[in-house]
Parts: C-alpha cells; sequence; structure tokens
C-alpha cells in the first residue's frame, strides 16, 4: 500500500520543523502503508463554537487493494473526534487521483456509527495500473481527509456456459443452473447476478441473488411458485458485474393444476329490494386454487344463481354468466336484487370439470321500515317529572321491513314531544340478538302539562303496509292497504285532531288532501297509536312516513290515594255497616274527540272508615298522585307502608312499589283490631325521589254515623 499523507500534514511537518517537539510533529502525520484493509487515518484541527478546540480523524479501508470490474471492492470511511467518538451525520466527499476507478457515488453521509461507504470499481473493464482514492470531510469549518492506493486489473472474462439441469421447470418444482466462464484468474475473483421474469412477477426464488467466483464456475438455484400460472417461460440473464458481458436462457415453465375453488366473501351480506333506495346489489369473490393452495390467475368459471325469482340478477344478466379469474386468482360476480326478498347462494364451477363450490347464503330483504312492523316501547310510563326537573325515560323504536325483518343500520328515526326533552334523531342499529333498534333519551323538562300527560312520536321514512293476497310481495291494484298523511302530535292523546291544539308534521312524501282511505281489513285500521291528520292522505299505497306515539305520565311527587268512584270499601254499593266517609273531587281520566272523561274520586286523606263488626280483614284503593286536574298514578317505583295506633295492627298486602303504568294502580291494606276498638291506621307513600306523603286514616268498629250516609 501507499504510503499516505494527511492533507495539510505539509504544513504541519513545517511547523514541527520549526522547533515543535517530536509528539507535535507525530500528530501531524497520517499513518503509513498497511495491508490490504488495513484503514489509513488522517486528522487535522478545527475550532467548534464556543471557542473549544476539537478535531476529526478520518480512516479509510477497501475490502481489497485489488480491484477488477469483477470484483470490485466496497470503500469503507469512518470518522471521529480527537476524544474517539464518532461523528455521524458529515458528508464524505471521495474521488480518485487519475480517474482510472469509477465510484457508486461520490459522496455518502456518516451514518449513527460514524460510518459511510461506496463501491469502487475500475472506470472500463479494459482498465489497468494504479491510482490513489481520497475521502474528505469538513468538520467545524476545516477539512479532514484520508487516501490510500489501489490495483485496477483488466477483467477478459468470457461465458462459456449458462444451462439449466431441467428442460422444463415443473409446477412449483427446482432447476439447478450452472454457470461456467473462460478467462477467469485464481487471484483476481468475478462477480455474477442473475435476473428472473418469473422472480420479478413474485412468482418464483432464485437464490443466492449474485456469485463470488474465482474458479470461473457457479451455481444458481431457481425455485418455481406458480409462475406457469401467469407465462409460458421463465426468461433468464447472468451478467458479469461491471462488464456489459451478458447471456440469457429461456427456460419453459409448467402450468399449476388447479385442485380447489372456494368462496371468499359477499360485501354486504345483506342488500335490500329493487327500487327500495338502499343497497340493492352485493359483490360475491370466489377464489381458484392450485394443490399449493395458491390463487391460480386465468381460470374459467361458471357462476350460476339458485334462484332467479322477482328480476335478481348476476352481473346484469338472467341465468349464468362466465368470467375468468385475476391474478390473484380471484373471481367477482355482482347480484343484482329482484322484488322479491329471499336468500340466494351462487354457485361457482370451474368450466370443463366437477370442482366447484357455492356462497354462503345472501339476504334480500325489503330494506324499508313498514307501518305495521314499526313499534315504540318507553322505559318507564309514569316517571316522577312533574315536580322533578331532569328525570330521565328511554323510547325504543324496533323496526322491520314488511316481512318483519330487521331494517339496514342507520336507517333515521325521529323523535318529537309536547313536553320535556327528547334526542331529535337516532339510527338504528342491528343488537346482539340480530334486532334492528333505536333508542332515544329523554329527560323532563318545560313545558309541564298541568294534566301531566304527554306525547311522544316516532316517525321514520317508509312504507304503507298492504295485504299481499297474491304472494308476489310486490302491492297490487285492489289489495287492501294502510292510508298515512301527515303525522300530528296527539296531546289529548284520542285519536282526535285538534286543529288549536294538536301539531301536525307535513311530510312531502306519501300525503296529499284527500280523504284518508279506510281499510277494509281490521289489521290496517290506524288508531291513536299511529296519527294521522285527516284529509292529508293520497289515496294509494306507496313510501309514507312511518309513525308510532306513546303517551308517557309526568306524576307528581305527593300522593292523594282515592277510594275509587264508590265510596264503600270494597268497591261495591254502600252498606249500613262498612262505609266510608269521605268528599269527592272531579279527576280526568282521558279524552274522547278533545273532550274530557271525569269520574269523581273519594280521596283517603282525611276520610274515616267503619268495620261494622269486622274487627279484621283488608281493604283497599288507588294510589293516585296528587295532580288537581288528572287521575294519575304515583312516579313507577314508588314505596308504600303502613303503621298503625296502639291496639290495631296494619299491614300492606299488596302493591308496592308502583309499576310502571299508565293509571292509579291498586293497594291493599290488612288490619285488625287487638285492644283498640278505633284508632288511626297511616299510610306512608315515598316517592323515588325521597318525598314522603303521609296519609292518616281513621279506623272503627261499629256502624258508620248517619252523616256519612249519603
Amino acid at each position: 500500500m501507499l504510503q499516505t499523507i494527511v492533507t495539510q500534514g505539509w504544513r504541519r511537518l513545517a511547523q514541527a520543523a520549526l522547533g515543535l517537539g517530536m509528539a507535535a510533529l507525530l500528530s501531524a502525520c497520517g499513518g503509513g502503508g498497511g495491508s490490504a484493509g488495513d484503514p489509513v487515518v488522517g486528522g487535522g484541527s478545527g475550532t467548534g463554537s464556543g471557542g473549544t478546540t476539537d478535531t476529526a480523524k478520518v480512516s479509510v479501508a477497501l475490502s481489497s487493494t485489488t480491484v477488477t470490474a469483477g470484483a470490485p471492492a466496497t470503500v469503507s470511511v469512518t470518522v471521529v473526534n480527537k476524544s474517539g467518538a464518532v461523528l455521524p451525520g458529515l458528508v464524505v466527499k471521495f474521488a480518485t487521483a487519475s480517474g482510472l476507478g469509477s465510484l457508486s457515488a461520490t459522496s455518502a453521509l456518516t451514518d449513527a456509527s460514524g460510518k459511510a461507504s461506496v463501491v469502487l470499481s475500475p472506470a472500463t473493464a479494459a482498465t489497468t495500473g494504479a491510482d490513489t482514492l481520497t475521502a474528505t470531510v469538513s468538520y467545524l469549518g476545516t477539512d479532514y481527509s484520508a487516501s490510500t492506493g489501489f490495483q485496477l486489473n483488466a477483467t477478459n472474462v468470457t461465458i462459456s456456459s449458462f444451462t439449466s439441469d431441467v428442460s422444463t421447470l415443473s409446477a412449483y418444482g427446482t432447476s439447478t443452473l450452472s454457470v461456467t466462464l473462460g478467462g477467469t484468474s485464481a487471484t483476481s475473483s468475478v462477480s455474477l447476478t442473475m435476473t428472473s421474469s418469473c422472480v420479478t412477477v413474485g412468482k418464483a426464488t432464485l437464490t443466492p441473488a449474485s456469485v463470488n467466483t474465482a474458479t470461473g464456475k457457479a451455481t444458481f438455484t431457481l425455485r418455481d411458485q406458480g409462475c406457469g400460472a401467469v407465462q409460458s417461460s421463465d426468461n433468464l440473464t447472468l451478467a458479469v458485474t461491471g462488464t456489459t458481458l451478458t447471456q440469457s436462457l429461456s427456460l419453459p415453465v409448467s402450468s399449476p393444476t388447479a385442485a380447489s375453488i372456494g368462496f371468499v366473501s359477499a360485501s354486504p351480506t345483506n342488500i335490500y329490494l329493487k327500487g327500495s333506495g338502499l343497497t340493492e346489489s352485493s359483490l360475491v369473490t370466489f377464489q381458484v386454487k392450485d394443490a399449493s393452495n395458491n390463487g391460480l390467475p386465468g381460470q374459467t368459471v361458471v357462476l350460476t344463481p339458485n334462484v332467479l325469482v322477482g328480476g335478481l340478477t348476476l352481473d346484469d344478466q338472467t341465468g349464468s354468466v362466465t368470467k375468468t379469474t385475476d391474478s390473484s386468482g380471484n373471481v367477482i360476480v355482482r347480484i343484482n336484487s329482484g322484488t322479491v326478498p329471499t336468500p340466494v347462494r351462487v354457485k361457482a364451477t370451474l368450466q370443463g370439470s366437477n370442482i366447484s363450490t357455492v356462497s354462503s347464503a345472501l339476504s334480500i330483504a325489503v330494506g324499508l321500515p313498514s307501518q305495521l312492523n314499526f313499534s315504540l316501547a318507553q322505559g318507564t310510563q309514569n316517571i316522577e317529572g312533574y315536580d322533578i326537573q331532569g328525570t330521565t325515560n328511554t323510547y325504543t323504536v324496533i323496526a322491520s321491513d314488511r316481512l318483519g325483518n330487521p331494517v339496514p343500520d342507520g336507517t333515521a328515526i325521529n323523535f318529537v314531544t309536547t313536553a320535556g326533552q327528547i334526542n331529535a334523531s337516532k339510527q338504528t342499529a342491528v343488537n346482539a340478538n340480530g334486532i334492528a333498534t333505536a333508542t332515544a333519551n329523554f329527560a323532563s323538562a318545560s313545558p309541564v302539562p298541568v294534566d301531566g300527560r304527554v306525547t311522544v312520536v316516532a316517525y321514520a321514512l317508509g312504507e304503507k303496509s298492504f295485504l299481499d293476497v297474491n304472494g308476489n310481495n310486490v302491492y297490487d291494484a285492489g289489495e287492501d292497504f294502510q292510508d298515512l298523511g301527515d303525522i300530528f302530535i296527539d296531546r289529548k292523546f284520542d285519536n282526535y285532531y285538534n286543529a288549536a291544539d294538536d301539531q301536525y308534521i307535513s311530510l312531502s312524501t306519501g300525503v296529499g288532501s284527500l280523504a284518508c282511505v279506510a281499510a277494509t281489513s281490521p289489521l290496517l285500521a290506524t288508531d291513536v297509536s299511529i296519527p294521522v291528520r285527516p284529509n292529508t292522505c293520497n289515496q294509494t299505497w306507496g313510501q309514507a312516513y312511518v309513525r308510532r306515539a306513546v303517551q308517557t305520565i309526568f306524576s307528581r311527587s305527593t300522593a292523594n290515594p282515592v277510594w275509587g268512584i264508590a265510596r264503600n270499601v270494597n268497591e261495591g254499593p254502600p252498606s249500613a255497616t262498612n262505609r266510608i266517609c269521605s268528599t269527592a273531587v272531579s279527576l280526568i281520566k282521558n279524552y274522547t274527540n278533545n273532550v274530557a272523561n271525569t269520574a269523581s274520586y273519594y280521596p283517603v286523606a282525611g276520610s274515616s272508615l267503619y268495620f261494622g263488626s269486622n274487627v279484621s280483614g283488608s281493604f283497599s284503593m288507588f294510589v293516585a298522585d296528587s295532580n288537581a286536574t288528572a287521575f294519575n298514578p304515583m312516579p313507577a317505583g314508588t314505596t308504600i307502608s303502613v303503621s298503625a295506633t296502639d291496639g290495631i295492627t296494619a299491614s300492606v298486602l299488596g302493591g308496592t312499589p308502583v309499576p310502571s303504568t299508565l293509571s292509579p294502580t291498586g293497594l291493599s291494606i290488612g288490619y285488625k283490631f287487638g285492644t283498640a276498638s278505633s284508632g288511626t291506621i297511616t299510610i306512608n307513600i315515598t316517592s323515588p325521589g325521597g318525598t314522603v306523603t303521609a296519609v292518616p286514616v281513621n279506623v272503627a268498629t261499629g256502624a258508620a254515623p248517619a252523616a256519612c250516609s249519603n
């Protein structure tokens, strides 16, 4: 190796000659010669930021000092500072003194270990002689470099033979590719590379990718991975690195044989009737595979639906279709729904064979919610919402199409209310049981109706219900249907539209200005749960806004239990020996055609109860709230207990806690006179919010006084 001197080293030698010590002289000089691959080190000095002096040291090494076109050398450079710490991120510039060498790049960046490398080759395959390689780095404003020499030998290699051990590569088989070179020498290795068109398309492997040989012989192993399915032969090219010398070989490749066909997927798995406006097609995918379970392209597949009802088609064709598998062995066919809901499967058969399979069941459903199949339920019918704001409730819609199948996920359901606050819109989702539902949240809030009665309506875009008497699942003229017009919010919940009180929702779909046709079948009759504003129908079947309404009670926190409309404990006619004494109040039970239906009820509070000769038994009452206008129940969850004065025992026989209900429920109390013949039984009624109403009842044996005989 040539003696190397670091750039700027001469200046430092001059400084040493002027009197600097031997240590300074040594530090100014680079390393000397060495064997192939030994690093050559150079250094310098520079000033960094803050005035701190630092220097860099550059070392350069070659993988071989003899460079040929067939055996290039790798140039490795390491850069460290004066403390020996690596210096990453520095640009290293490379150059040859006489231009006899060719570099893969003229510069490279040091990595995290302070290293950078390039490949050194002869300028041409015929280049001979010697040259010097220099690597230079700029660090803190100063250049540092190191150099080394290398020998170049001309390459006079020829390719004597390039052969395969098989005449045709079998499917998934292996071939040994042998190469013999001429003009090689034991002191100068040659690098060979090979390319394969099958490897390029991912249908084969070739090992190794390159070979260095000094003997003039090399072997490669080619393994097929189904290349014959995409091309008839593998085009192989052998190249001598650093030269223009190449040789080609075309090796025929056998095509693999189809072994199976499998169903892959149907997307989506549920589609809806033609004309529904929802998703009406699904892509069904099959894959043809060979014996090695790899997808096989270019195979002809016949696809046939198992049903052809209602105009169902494959790729817009009636009956079977024939398609060719793609590069992955897949074949995709589109199922278009017809007018009849049905499960459908597609049979895929490899043409000219008995290899076939069928898809999993794909469901074709109606999709739109039908009025008869649109239901609404509330979590609690009587909530403590009259006196308390923010009491919650839920309203859940179960939406089905005309055949009772779930509507698609994302079907929008709208909610409106006459009092409180409710989610404006929710979307259906199929729950864990496969049922399509949507639930809106509700909270009590102003306005609070005087009678405590609240109406909630849910509605969605759907279709009018009809009776399909001929079984074609399509409405035909003359079939009975449910005519629907505008929705109205029935405040009194009596199925009577009152223009002065009831707000309506005018919808453009399925409504008009005609009288609504009354269905012949009672199955299609509208009622209070299906509010329809009169004279807003179009008298034809089609799409409409399906709806359901429910009533909720805003119950008061305080109670006003009553005996009922008859004063007798057992709700029979009064008798001389078994009476109650109290003053009646008039309360609204319900409404008919916007007119309140009232009844007289006798409050328990302040009344006296006479049992005649019965010293033990029971009496009952209705647990109503204290609404002064309407006969309403206490909130669901209200609990009831009783106590009695000395000499009397009392217990609750039934009626606690209060259930979810729209009407006051009964309470039964047992009594027994012991040492006393009269006293007081106190009924304690506790609302879910904690409000306690104590209701005393005077009880006695014997006959009622004359003042209570009316």
